[in-house]
């Protein structure tokens, strides 16, 4: 089955794993940060992880807070760890689909990509 590709600003449930050291591992939600038409050429998506950790994370400001208004469904709460940005294949991990996010929200999460790697 060919699973059609992500858009920027869904929230999906992936298995990361394989990862290593301080790469957040386990299944967890993902937010899509790449367009569509970009996902499908390549056959991949840049994804933040959500966790409903990462107090180290939220104490250097690499976070963007999810709160219940965040999501379509208003089910899915944490943080998003800008920080730990990953190329993913949605397809290949058996990627399932679980809301969209507000469009401020992935505003918000590009913003803080873009603070990441040119601070200023």
């Amino acid at each position: 089955m060919v699973m059609r590709a992500p858009k920027k600003g869904e929230i999906w449930y992936i298995d990361p794993d394989p990862t290593k050291g301080k790469e957040l591992r386990s299944p967890h939600y993902f937010i899509v940060i790449t367009d569509e038409l970009l996902n499908k050429a390549l056959g991949t998506a840049l994804c933040c992880p959500i966790s409903t950790g990462g107090n180290a994370a939220r104490s250097q400001s690499v976070t963007v807070t999810l709160d219940g208004n965040s999501t379509q469904s208003g089910k899915i709460t944490g943080v998003i760890l800008c920080h730990q940005l990953r190329a993913l294949d949605l397809e290949e991990r058996q990627a399932k689909f679980a809301t969209k996010a507000e469009d401020y929200l992935i505003d918000e999460v590009i913003m803080k990509l873009v603070d990441l790697i040119d601070p200023q």
